[in-house]
């Protein structure tokens, strides 16, 4: 365990659930309203508070009724509250969150009327106590004195810069850090169309600092210190759930593996599938609680195209067999009058002509689709079930 502290914005979400994102001047009915805490230090605060960290957040509150609700959710977050700068002026930051029920992307309109943390407020904070600090990067007003303090009172205990946004002046403040991880939006607003493209020309100034560059499905840059930049690919996720917060999983995966020792390659990947993980579910509670789609039903070298393998997955049975290069999964259940497809015997598999036979009333299926193409359920199909398969084979539901 090692403690944390993230230096960045807390506010709350307003989160609104439709059914599609509405067009301008359409009126819509959301499906689902919901108050969570927001923020990106804050939620990477409770991502690596539920990876076995003790975590503390250096923000500012208001001292309006909203704030009671943020302190309230910051205590049940097991993030400490002790480095919280009060102010009489302004409001609760808040973020009005759209989210969109078919693929599970998010628009945020964000509301700000509260100053950052000062410098003088910072300075006093015994930072030295900490194994590590995570800054996000805004509050480019007192960010560098913060910076370049920490570096004075700290020894080894690494720096993280997370830059979301292009800021006057991020770019000086980037040596500062061990670590520092950018957003697409970043990428893009100075002109890059990959990561790889932005990290190349940051390592021109930049030589001591691990930097990753994060891009949504198409996967996530990175280069060690005068390295090559290197590219992980995203996981496949099927359906996407909810996005948001994803960004800051992957940053609190991120430090948590680099905080255990593991080299940046594998500390990346490991992160990747964590904010893949996210992507699954709605929010970040109990994000490391293993559902049914974290058990993997089976491993690719188990499965052949001569015979199928039926597995179960809670009250599902499922039916796997290679085809070509690719795994073919079906529940178990013959359309025709919805009983096993190995209901009398095992299914016979033919693997020249590519299909599969019912045992009870002799139903051939293709492997390919899954489509009767002989007997009494002709033209109906067995129902297909999702699956991903990791880069070790393990194959996993895949929803």
């Amino acid at each position: 365990m090692a403690k944390i502290l993230g230096i960045g914005n807390a506010a709350l979400d307003i989160i609104l659930t439709v059914p599609h994102y509405p067009h301008e001047d359409e009126e819509i009915r959301a499906v689902k309203k919901s108050t969570a805490l927001g923020g990106n230090v804050n939620n990477s605060l409770y991502v690596l508070n539920q990876l076995g960290h003790n975590t503390a957040i250096c923000t500012t509150v208001a001292a309006d009724s909203e704030a009671k609700l943020l302190l309230a959710g910051l205590k049940e977050r097991n993030v400490s509250t002790a480095h919280i700068q009060k102010f009489i002026q302004g409001r609760t930051p808040s973020s009005f969150v759209t989210l969109n029920a078919e693929n599970g992307h998010r628009s945020i309109v964000h509301y700000r009327d509260l100053p950052e943390v000062t410098f003088d407020y910072f300075a006093k904070i015994e930072v030295e106590e900490y194994d590590w600090l995570h800054f996000e990067g805004r509050n480019l007003e007192n960010l560098p004195g913060m910076l370049n303090i920490a570096k004075t009172f700290l020894t080894n205990q690494p720096i993280s810069l997370e830059i979301e946004k292009p800021r006057d002046g991020i770019e000086a403040l980037i040596p500062l850090a061990n670590l520092v991880i950018f957003s697409h939006h970043y990428a893009q607003a100075k002109g890059f169309n990959d990561g790889h493209a932005l990290l190349s020309e940051i390592q021109k100034t930049t030589t001591h600092s691990n930097l990753v560059c994060t891009w949504g499905n198409q996967g996530v840059w990175y280069a060690s210190p005068n390295g090559e930049v290197l590219h992980t690919p995203a996981e496949a996720i099927h359906p996407v759930v909810d996005t948001l917060g994803a960004g800051d999983t992957f940053n609190a995966g991120l430090i948590h593996y680099l905080i255990g020792g593991h080299p940046l390659t594998e500390s990346v990947n490991r992160a990747n599938r964590l904010a893949a993980q996210k992507c699954r579910q709605y929010g970040l509670d109990k994000l490391l609680e293993v559902k049914e789609t974290d058990k993997p039903l089976a491993n690719i070298k188990q499965l052949s195209n001569a015979k199928t393998l039926i597995v179960n997955s809670g009250t599902r049975a499922v039916v796997l067999i290679k085809y070509e290069e690719s795994v073919k999964a079906y529940l178990n259940n013959c359309p025709h009058q919805n009983v096993p497809l190995n209901e009398a015997y095992k299914i016979d598999v033919n693997p020249f002509e590519k299909t599969m036979k019912c045992s009870v009333h002799d139903a051939f299926f293709n492997i390919e689709d899954g489509v009767c193409i002989e007997g009494p359920c002709w033209n109906e199909a067995l129902e297909t079930v999702d699956i991903r398969i990791d880069d070790k084979g393990d194959i996993f539901l895949g929803s």
